[in-house]
């Protein structure tokens, strides 16, 4: 299979490097990726706005863009000349459960994927003690088994996707795959999970005000670790088991009008 690789980490992080070594030996890859990190960019999409690529390789490039750029590139412009059969992103430094999907740009490149009718398959992997300072350290990212795991089962992964047909509305809600595990050089098994809830109450924006002014204020936000809620078996809960976690997630937007009644509402005109 052709097979794009990408990931919101940047161009040459570790995570992708593994997870392109392992593919390779199957299928013919292509990488296009940030040319920097995109964390937290989700969907986010230069829109009638030039960005660059740079050549990096035989079929790689580095993109000023967002992961989900680097799919547009892919899936909708003519810079690789073939068709892709499936959109691999990450492995991302870090996980991506529950709620932190919808701000991943791993997960937005995977997501994409299936909006435009290929299989997508985000894959991230989270340090092994939770309260590990070592994230610096390249010693404690095992993502060669992450990798290999992804890649013996590519198949597999891609048919539990539910792309959109040739970019049309599909009779079920198109949905993309993703995979979550600690950093463990093996893995108890692999487990389907439901998504956790993720609530961020350390999380903190910081405000300042620069120069003696009232006027302007500068920003910085300050990401936490999180607390993980369960509904039920979880992504959270089957790393934290030693599992590889495979969620099939939701990549449109869905109504939840279930428990709502126009009559009981009473609005006005």
């Amino acid at each position: 299979m052709n097979i794009l690789i990408t990931n919101d980490d940047g161009y040459g992080a570790w995570g992708i490097e593994a997870l392109i070594e392992a593919v390779s030996k199957k299928h013919n890859v292509f990488v296009i990726a940030p040319d920097g990190n995109r964390s937290g960019n989700s969907m986010c999409i230069h829109l009638y706005s030039s960005f660059k690529l740079y050549k990096k390789g035989e079929q790689k490039w580095a993109c000023e863009g967002t992961p989900a750029d680097c799919v547009n590139v892919a899936l909708k412009g003519n810079l690789l000349n073939c068709k892709i059969d499936a959109v691999l992103s990450g492995i991302n430094k870090g996980q991506n459960i529950g709620t932190d999907i919808i701000y991943s740009g791993t997960c937005a490149a995977a997501k994409g994927a299936v909006i435009f009718g290929i299989p997508g398959v985000a894959v991230s992997m989270q340090l092994a003690c939770e309260n590990d300072s070592d994230w610096n350290d390249r010693s404690k990212w095992h993502f060669e088994s992450i990798a290999s795991f992804v890649a013996d089962n590519l198949e597999k992964l891609c048919s539990l996707c539910r792309p959109a047909s040739g970019g049309k509305m599909p009779d079920e809600k198109c949905a993309f795959i993703n995979v979550n595990a600690r950093s463990l050089k093996s893995f108890k098994g692999v487990k389907i999970t439901d998504v956790c809830f993720r609530e961020y109450t350390d999380d903190k924006a910081e405000i300042s005000f620069k120069d003696g002014s009232s006027d302007t204020a500068e920003c910085v936000f300050l990401g936490g670790e999180g607390e993980s809620d369960q509904r039920s078996y979880s992504d959270y809960q089957a790393c934290k088991d030693g599992y590889i976690s495979v969620s099939r997630v939701i990549a449109e937007p869905c109504s939840a009008n279930d428990d709502l009644n126009l009559d009981s509402i009473g609005f006005s005109l």
